[in-house]
């Protein structure tokens, strides 16, 4: 079985060696992050069971429309049923969920990095993700609350918080500094490559936009048939595989975007702290082996 070769993370490059450079490196290690991230169904599917049948709630909203048509007004609630607690619960489970892809993406690229040979384990990268599990979850908390604060008064100093502050989760499992520090030193990543953090995120995130449609066309097609009266939409089974479906997109797609950015914040390092000797040596050496090989063959 042939080993795959290991990608040099750390080194400067512009937007499309760090566009091209991202494509490959998800096309090597998208599965090798899967894997790990399958241990997540569970809540998702749990997650989804807490949710209102929202097509019953379209179906009764298109009967209210259907019978005003008619001259009949239904005194009904279409909301009366839906569970407050139900959708906290699902929230909740979501924001866990993607917290955990997020980290657990992030620790296989530090751990990728810092590899001879780029082999990761799944153990491996759980136990390093939840080693820094806590601490980044009150970073999490820190971040959350600047981004709001921006956000309120414009979106734009929201936007801007999101960007210069953005590589904390990577610094601080990659560069084992404080929460503090971590955000800190992500500002000095992003100081003089603003534009090119923001329009790279934008990209990857609305080729990831587009992938999704996929996932939420099925969501979008039994509200608009549930509106029309089609009864079979409104089963609770139904709603149920198409929100599960939904939920899927964030173990599926998630991953692709924190690795892209996690390129960039490689190439961001490099070109702030040089380049990384032990990568430079090591690099050397497979490239001895290499010619060594072709030689022999």
């Amino acid at each position: 079985m042939e080993t795959q070769q290991k990608i040099k993370l750390i080194a400067d490059r512009d937007f499309g060696g760090n566009f091209d450079l991202s494509i490959k490196f998800i096309k090597q290690n998208y599965t090798s992050v899967l894997k790990g991230l399958v241990y997540l169904i569970p809540l998702l599917m749990i997650a989804a069971f807490f949710v209102p049948n929202l097509f019953d709630i379209y179906y009764d909203l298109g009967r209210g429309i259907n019978n005003s048509n008619n001259g009949s007004f239904s005194q009904d609630n279409p909301f009366e049923g839906i569970s407050i607690l139900g959708i906290i619960g699902a929230y909740i489970l979501l924001l866990i969920v993607m917290f955990l892809i997020i980290v657990y993406t992030i620790s296989y690229m530090a751990l990728y990095q810092k590899s001879e040979n780029g082999t990761v384990t799944v153990s491996e990268v759980w136990s390093k993700t939840f080693k820094v599990a806590l601490p980044l979850l009150l970073g999490s908390l820190l971040f959350g609350i600047a981004f709001c604060i921006g956000y309120i008064f414009c979106i734009i100093p929201g936007l801007i918080v999101a960007v210069y502050l953005g590589f904390y989760i990577y610094v601080y499992i990659n560069e084992d500094l404080s929460i503090i520090d971590s955000f800190q030193r992500s500002f000095a990543l992003v100081q003089n490559n603003f534009w090119v953090t923001l329009g790279f995120g934008m990209a990857f995130s609305m080729l990831i936009g587009m992938v999704s449609v996929i996932f939420i066309l099925p969501m979008y097609a039994g509200m608009i048939a549930s509106m029309l009266q089609v009864e079979f939409f409104a089963n609770d089974i139904v709603f149920y595989i198409c929100i599960t479906i939904v939920f899927c997109i964030y173990i599926l797609l998630y991953p692709a975007l924190y690795m892209a950015m996690g390129t960039l914040y490689y190439s961001h390092r490099a070109k702030l702290d040089g380049p990384d000797i032990e990568s430079e040596i090591e690099n050397i050496g497979n490239y001895n082996y290499e010619q060594e090989s072709s030689y022999e063959k």
